[in-house]
C-alpha cells in the first residue's frame, strides 16, 4: 500500500496496539501472520473485518490456492502444447523425429545408453564384446541411438512457445499492475510503516502472485520432464529461491518489493524464447535479434537494476525503516543467491556473444545437452 492510500486503512484497525503485538513477537522467524498470532492466543487484528475494497489480506490461503494453481496451469500448459503449439510446429516443417537409420533392437547396447548417454570408447568396446559384434558395427548403434534419443525440434519449441506466451503475459500485466505504484519508481517506499500498514494488498498485486508463484510451482515439477539442460540443478535452486522468496514476501507483507523482483526477471525471458524460436526455426534474424535483446535486458534489469535497486533497497534502505524484523535477513540472503545466478548464467551469454561476434549464428541453446544430432549424410559417411 503505498503512502497515498495508508490514510484510507487506518479506520481499519488500531495501529497502536496492532504495532505492541509486533514488537512483543519480534523474537521468532517464523512469523506467519494470521497463523502465527492464533498459534500465541493472540486476535488478529482484522479477524472478522473485511479488507477495504479492492484488497485482500495476505496469509497462507494464497499459498495453498498456488498450489492449486501450479496444477490447473500445468494442464493448461499440456493442452497449449498439444492443441496449439504442435500444430502450429508441424505447420513450420518441424517434426517429432529426426531423419536417419533406426539403431534397431540390441538388449545389451540399450543397457549401456540407459546407464550413459555418452560412453567412451572402451564401455562400448566392452559392450560390443558382450554382445558378440563387432566395435564398428557397436559404434554406429551408439550413433543412431543418440540421435533418436535426443529432444526432436518439434518437443523443443512447444515448450518454448508455451514460455514465451506465458512470459510475455506476465510481463506485460505487472508492468500494468505497478508502473502507476510510487514505490516501484521510489524504492524507500517499499518499507514506509512497515510493519503497521502493510496488510491490505491490492487484488491487482494479489493476482500477479498467484500467477508468478503457481508458474514457477509447475516449472519446478515440469523441469524433470522437459528438455534437459546441462544447468538443470543451477536452475533447480534458481526455482528454489524463487519460490522461498515470492511465498515468503507473501505471508510476510513483502508483496511490494516481490512483485519488483518477479517483473524484473521476465523481461529477458520473453527476449529469450524469442530467440530459441529462431534457432529451431533455422530463422537467423530472430534467433540473434532475440539473444541481442535478451543480453540487453539481463544486463540491464538483472545485472544493474536488480542490485542497484532491489538489493540496495534490502541491505541499506528496510534496516532502518523495519528495524527489528529478524527475516530481513533471510531475504537479504535468497535475493543474493539470485544475483549469484545471475552472474553464473551471464557467463553462457558471454559465451553465444563471442560466438556470434566471431561470424557464427546461434545454433543451439548454449546451456542444453548438445542437441544437434549427427546429419543422414554424416551418419552415411561414417558407417562406411
Amino acid at each position: 500500500v503505498s503512502t497515498q492510500s495508508t490514510g484510507d486503512l487506518s479506520n481499519w484497525f488500531d495501529s497502536e496496539s496492532f504495532s505492541r503485538i509486533f514488537s512483543n513477537r519480534f523474537d521468532t522467524l517464523w512469523w506467519f501472520g494470521e497463523a502465527y498470532h492464533k498459534k500465541y492466543g493472540q486476535k488478529w487484528p482484522f479477524e472478522g473485518q473485511e479488507p477495504p475494497e479492492g484488497y485482500v489480506y495476505p496469509s497462507t490461503e494464497g499459498i495453498k490456492l498456488a498450489l492449486v494453481l501450479a496444477v490447473v496451469l500445468t494442464i493448461v500448459r499440456y493442452s497449449f502444447e498439444r492443441l496449439i503449439a504442435e500444430p502450429i510446429g508441424s505447420f513450420l516443417g518441424l517434426k517429432h523425429k529426426y531423419p536417419g537409420t533406426p539403431a534397431g533392437p540390441n538388449a545389451t547396447l540399450e543397457a549401456m545408453i540407459t546407464k550413459t548417454k555418452r560412453p567412451s570408447q572402451d564401455v562400448i568396446k566392452a559392450a560390443a564384446k558382450e554382445a558378440g559384434i563387432e566395435l564398428r558395427e557397436a559404434e554406429v548403434w551408439v550413433r543412431r541411438r543418440q540421435r533418436e534419443l535426443m529432444p526432436s525440434k518439434l518437443n523443443k519449441f512447444k515448450e518454448t512457445l508455451w514460455k514465451l506466451v506465458f512470459y510475455s503475459t506476465t510481463f506485460g500485466y505487472g508492468v500494468s499492475v505497478l508502473w502507476n505504484e510510487p514505490f516501484t519508481w521510489n524504492t524507500s517506499l517499499i518499507w514506509v510503516g512497515y510493519p503497521d500498514l502493510i496488510w491490505a494488498v491490492k487484488k491487482s498485486i494479489y493476482y500477479y502472485y498467484l500467477l508468478e508463484g503457481s508458474f514457477y510451482l509447475s516449472l519446478m515439477v515440469s523441469q524433470f520432464i522437459d528438455t534437459k539442460r546441462k544447468d538443470f540443478w543451477e536452475m533447480f535452486l534458481h526455482h528454489i529461491a524463487t519460490l522461498t522468496l515470492i511465498g515468503g514476501s507473501w505471508i510476510g507483507g513483502c508483496y511490494k518489493i516481490g512483485a519488483l523482483v518477479m517483473a524484473l526477471h521476465d523481461i529477458s525471458d520473453v527476449f529469450l524464447e524469442s530467440a530459441k524460436i529462431g534457432i529451431y526455426l533455422n530463422i537467423t534474424f530472430l534467433a540473434n535479434g532475440g539473444f541481442a535483446g535478451f543480453a540487453g535486458t539481463w544486463i540491464i534489469f538483472r545485472l544493474f537494476l536488480y542490485p542497484t535497486r532491489i538489493l540496495f533497497s534490502a541491505m541499506f534502505e528496510a534496516p532502518p525503516l523495519v528495524k527489528n524484523w529478524p527475516a530481513l535477513g533471510p531475504y537479504c540472503a535468497f535475493l543474493s543467491v539470485l544475483q549469484v545466478l545471475h552472474i553464473y548464467w551471464f557467463t553462457f551469454i558471454v559465451k553465444l556473444f563471442i560466438k556470434i561476434a566471431t561470424g557464427s549464428d546461434v545454433d543451439k541453446d548454449n546451456r542444453s545437452d548438445d542437441e544437434t544430432p549427427p546429419s543422414s549424410e554424416t551418419e552415411a559417411k561414417k558407417d562406411k
